[in-house]
């Protein structure tokens, strides 16, 4: 699941992240990725919203990666 996530945010940066269960970066990440786009398509805004696409684009994949997979809880039960 992990592997699946980094490729995710590859392309949507935020959208792997709720994959491993990091609810709230993962929401600061669609959020600041959203305004890295809008800024990108204004003039100055350009300046602003390149860097931060950058930066949010290393922060989703980082968080993904180092990210610890949830232990999987096995029970079994014994019929007589």
């Amino acid at each position: 699941m992990k592997i699946l996530a980094i490729i995710i945010n590859l392309f949507f940066p935020g959208i792997g992240t709720l994959l491993v269960k990091k609810w709230g970066q993962a929401i600061g990440q669609i959020i600041l990725g959203i305004t890295a786009v809008v800024l990108m398509f204004t003039g100055i805004g350009s300046i602003i919203g390149m860097p931060l696409a950058v930066i949010v684009w290393i922060w989703a994949i980082v968080t993904t990666a180092t990210a610890n997979p949830e232990p999987v809880t096995l029970v079994v039960q014994h019929k007589n």
